[in-house]
């Protein structure tokens, strides 16, 4: 026997009984309560405890299980209204996986912990099991979608049962004073009042506690023959209205005084009829609501007034802690599926286009990359764009056709990634840098200024997270000196500087088309120029060095003939990856409109947190929104980013760092030597930057979920 939920309210009483019965139990449990709630019978030879989540429950445990009881939920309505999400996970979802493993394991009976609550409002009506459902809330509506779900689980060899049980009250080990007798009792008792919400006149069905056990072991009873398909039955005591109930109570405890919170009737309302079960079973309820308010007023004996807002006697108190306590100090966390950092975004049209390319046998570099670099050259408005393997690939050739080489040096970001300065290196070349703005982490003009030497013969601007440097300064400052402008705009394709694009500021530009970048071709990259000597000579180089690619070559209309101009390198694109290009590029303006609308969404929820600032976005600029980076005032938050991040990634929330300085990688610090303090900007920056999810695929539930994970662990660890 499998029982869910077994530290639970009905749980704690339900496995001894079983116990006692001579059943083998396997008790699983969050045990949030502790695994006290069972210790009369924790070292029972028959009796196995085990701590977990019923969202992620190992299948291997229901080998050789004959029956599963489902209570595992996130039970009442104030408690399902914390979190829809949390709450159809744990009562639907995680419901639904357990009786299909179990009826893969050979399971054949599963018993479902539903409510009468199902009914909504019935009114004085009485309600049947054949009566239409009405959920008010999202407990009930949960309970409501399992139960519809699991009877098409129902099989001769697989039998499901849903008890609709009406409220529970009375004693149990693991007390509850969230239920309405319950809370009524314990209020007569600790502040010498019963509260009644409403005008009193809304009908509850009631059910004792150690009665709800009594059902759960009628159901085991019941032979095959006699269950009906896909059961689902109404199990109470008796109806009653809120305002009798508080009557009945406080005639139990002695006259206690009764005080009517409003005169607005609660919507839910219903009346059960119990009947079927009783026909099928037999079952009927042995303990009277007198019973129960002396077991609970004998429970709650000695206690103080404060006690009736104890986490221990409140399922919602506890949950509701669970929620605002960080996953990483054991709360619950703010998604049980991580939500990724980035992902591409596909449709059928490139699946399409590949099987296409696939199927031509033409898979090198043909004609799919050339129609590729001519809508690209199209929708960057310049004459040459040359399709590459990477950025990486883009930016060697681009600087190897500009005539950098040994000796030389290059002055670029620190804040980028290790491509942009190796294939400086690749040249014989110096990468030097020069520090970043503080507010957006692109090139400083001033300090670009400041690192020029006569050895100065390039400057690679990177135009970070898809907002472009400033073009005119750097523009000046190389007219000057007579250097060369190459950007590195992998973050930037779409973004424009001034109305003009990216991509037709400078002498060229590389892109990037990695998998999580704007547009994606699986892999590449792509050089833009209005120069034709470069672009002739970075074609060369990007085909070994010789004067006629594959397309050129073996086309019928290509010769075989070619010469070999100079040593190159191997950074051609091929047409599988144009395939995805070429259905990515139209779509580009679409993705770069979300992008824009989900910073914008971030920029709203995220103001005000004092120890969190977006970066800065210049007026100049039409932002790409490749990322969005956020920057911690880690004087403000007792957390280093890294800790930060973990914080996040355990709430189910995955962040990058867009970059740390180069200058602080170990290869410059052994090689080159440069101090920490040669760039203050990037040292510090580099410590308290993140960046946050962002892109197209994502759903509004996702951003809704960064920003509460955010808030949920800077207000836990700043407070």
């Amino acid at each position: 026997m499998l029982v869910t939920g077994a530290g639970g309210y009905v749980g704690a009483l339900l496995v001894p009984q079983l116990l006692r019965l001579g059943y083998r139990v396997i008790a699983l449990d969050t045990f949030y309560f502790g695994t006290k709630v069972l210790f009369p019978v924790a070292a029972h030879p028959r009796l196995q405890l085990v701590r977990g989540d019923v969202r992620t429950i190992d299948p291997a445990l229901l080998d050789g299980v004959e029956a599963v009881i489902s209570l595992a939920a996130i039970s009442n309505d104030p408690s399902g209204a914390l979190s829809a999400r949390w709450t159809f996970e744990v009562n639907t979802h995680a419901t639904l996986r357990l009786a299909e493993a179990a009826r893969t394991s050979g399971v054949r009976r599963f018993l479902h912990a539903s409510s009468c609550s199902v009914y909504g409002c019935g009114g004085d009506n009485i309600v049947s099991e054949t009566s239409p459902v009405a959920p008010l809330s999202v407990y009930a509506q949960s309970k409501v979608t399992a139960e519809q779900e699991l009877a098409q689980l129902d099989t001769e060899t697989f039998r499901t049962v849903s008890l609709r049980k009406a409220t529970l009250y009375g004693a149990s080990p693991r007390m509850r004073l969230d239920l309405v007798v319950n809370t009524m009792t314990a209020a007569a008792l600790l502040h010498g009042r019963i509260t009644v919400d409403g005008d009193g006149t809304q009908w509850r069905p009631l059910l004792h506690v150690r009665d709800a056990v009594r059902a759960y072991l009628a159901c085991l009873a019941i032979p095959d023959a006699e269950l009906p398909r896909a059961a689902v039955f109404n199990v109470l005591g008796r109806n009653t209205t809120i305002g009798d109930l508080a009557c009945r109570i406080s005639d139990a405890v002695g006259s206690c005084p009764i005080h009517h919170a409003g005169s607005t009737a609660d919507p839910r309302s219903y009346r059960v009829n119990g009947d079927r079960f009783e026909k099928v079973t037999g079952f009927v309820a042995e303990y009277s609501l007198t019973h129960g308010v002396r077991d609970v007023h004998a429970a709650l004996a000695g206690l103080r007034a404060e006690a009736l807002n104890h986490p221990w006697y409140s399922t919602v108190a506890t949950l509701k802690a669970l929620l605002h306590r960080p996953a990483a100090a054991g709360g619950e966390p703010v998604r049980r599926h991580p939500l990724p950092f980035a992902l591409p975004s596909l449709g059928t049209e490139e699946e399409h286009e590949v099987l296409d390319t696939l199927r031509s046998a033409w898979l090198t570099t043909g004609p799919k990359v050339k129609r590729f670099e001519q809508r690209c050259a199209d929708y960057l408005g310049v004459r040459h764009a040359i399709a590459l393997n990477s950025c990486t690939g883009a930016l060697h050739v681009a600087l190897a056709a500009a005539g950098i080489g040994p000796g030389d040096e290059v002055i670029t970001s620190p804040i980028t990634w290790p491509a942009t300065t190796n294939v400086i290196h690749h040249l014989g070349a110096t990468p030097v840098f020069a520090d970043v703005e503080p507010d957006t982490l692109n090139l400083d003009p001033q300090q670009v200024e400041r690192a020029v030497t006569p050895k100065t013969k390039a400057i690679v601007p990177v135009h970070m997270a898809g907002q472009p440097c400033d073009m005119d300064a750097l523009g000046d400052i190389a007219h000057h000196h007579g250097l060369v402008v190459i950007e590195d705009a992998a973050h930037a394709l779409g973004a424009h500087y001034k109305g003009t694009p990216v991509g037709r500021l400078s002498t060229a530009t590389a892109f990037s088309f990695y998998p999580t970048k704007n547009i994606t071709a699986i892999e590449g990259g792509l050089l833009a120029t209005e120069d034709d000597s470069l672009a002739e000579h970075a074609r060369i180089l990007s085909s070994h060095g010789i004067t006629r690619d594959a397309w050129r070559r073996y086309s019928t209309t290509g010769s075989p003939h070619w010469q070999l101009i100079e040593p190159g390198y191997k950074y051609n694109m091929t047409d599988v990856q144009a395939s995805v290009g070429l259905h990515q590029l139209p779509r580009l303006e679409g993705f770069i409109a979300i992008r824009e609308r989900y910073a914008a969404f971030y920029d709203e929820h995220l103001a005000g947190i004092p120890a969190l600032m977006p970066l800065a976005r210049r007026a100049y600029a039409r932002h790409a929104h490749h990322l969005y980076i956020v920057q911690l005032d880690l004087r403000r938050l007792p957390l280093t980013r890294d800790e930060f991040i973990q914080a996040l990634r355990a709430e189910g929330i995955a962040t990058g760092i867009h970059f740390p300085s180069l200058h602080l990688q170990p290869y410059y610090q052994q090689q080159h030597e440069i101090p920490e303090d040669a760039l203050p900007v990037a040292r510090d920056i580099s410590s308290r930057i993140v960046s946050l999810p962002l892109y197209p695929t994502m759903a509004a539930d996702d951003l809704h979920d960064v920003v509460t994970a955010i808030k949920k662990v800077i207000t836990a660890y700043a407070a």
